[in-house]
């Protein structure tokens, strides 16, 4: 008899339980079947596998090395039957995308009620890198952000909604001179060091905030290129630099948001899909539901 993956179950589930009684109940079988059952498997092996006694059964020497191995066996198909349902799941879920922001954070909580589907999230860094990957069909829908006047540019097939506009602010540290002011103006940070995100060196928000910098006058300096937001803010509090943040942005102690006057930089709040494609016949309530994201953010920061 050649051994199956169900054989090496019901040695696992022998070895687990100490008896054939219990190991049929966790089995769902009847203890004469496991009883028949291992004897199938000791004669295939040539050796007892367990030591029958009153109380139980108990390994021998050769089903310790057996049953090691039956586990190591099992648990190995458990996993992959994992991944296997884990795949299938990926494969059937709407695969949302996007950059930071309460929209992609409020659609990432609601997207699977509102269309009845399971939803796999991922978030990119910039609006470049999502909407490359919903072009490429590797993402359903996206929600990102970018700055008015320097949009991101879809590709061919992909249909977007501008849900929502609003002023970006600085943060300075609690400390700062400019700290008690109602607004900022842009130019008088011209000496200050900034931090911001390496990874749109040549695009995107960094590119976008250097071009307004210069039309009012100066060229900042970035002098720290971080992508964790947590460092970012540590270095703001510390008064190592200054950093941009949407109007819902999260505050820490230490910190001041404050509006820059005129609002030289305004961040888009976009949604993006294929067309077409998977959701062509949900953007109805996928902007709206976008939009209830959008307006709550801008509620907590005060902005209305």
């Amino acid at each position: 008899m050649e051994l199956e993956l169900r054989h090496l179950r019901i040695l696992v589930a022998i070895a687990d339980a100490g008896s054939l009684t219990r190991a049929a109940a966790a089995l769902l079988l009847s203890q004469p079947a496991v009883s028949t059952q291992l004897k199938r498997i000791e004669t295939a092996l040539g050796q007892p596998v367990f030591v029958r006694e009153v109380t139980g059964v108990r390994p021998t020497r050769f089903g310790d090395e057996v049953i090691a191995h039956a586990r190591n066996a099992v648990a190995s198909a458990d996993r992959i039957r994992e991944s296997k349902r884990t795949a299938a799941t990926e494969e059937s879920a709407v695969r949302l995308g996007g950059s930071p922001g309460p929209v992609f954070s409020h659609l990432a909580t609601r997207l699977s009620g509102l269309i009845d589907a399971p939803v796999a999230s991922h978030q990119f860094p910039s609006a470049a890198w999502a909407l490359d990957r919903l072009a490429n069909d590797h993402l359903d829908l996206v929600a990102i952000t970018d700055v008015f006047g320097y949009e991101s540019k879809p590709q061919a097939g992909i249909v977007h909604a501008v849900i929502g506009v609003e002023p970006a602010l600085v943060l300075l540290p609690i400390g700062h001179r400019l700290a008690g002011e109602k607004q900022v103006e842009l130019v008088d940070l011209a000496e200050e060091s900034w931090t911001m995100s390496p990874l749109e060196r040549d695009g995107g928000d960094r590119a976008a905030f250097v071009a307004i910098c210069v039309a009012a006058g100066f060229a900042p300096r970035i002098d720290h290129d971080i992508v964790d937001t947590g460092t970012a803010f540590d270095l703001v509090i510390q008064g190592a630099a200054l950093a941009l943040a949407q109007g819902g942005v999260r505050m820490r102690e230490g910190m001041a948001a404050k509006r820059l006057t005129g609002d030289p930089i305004r961040v888009r709040h976009v949604l993006a899909w294929r067309d077409p494609g998977r959701l062509v016949g949900s953007q109805g309530t996928l902007i709206e539901a976008a939009k209830e994201g959008f307006a709550g953010r801008r509620l907590a920061a005060d902005l209305e």
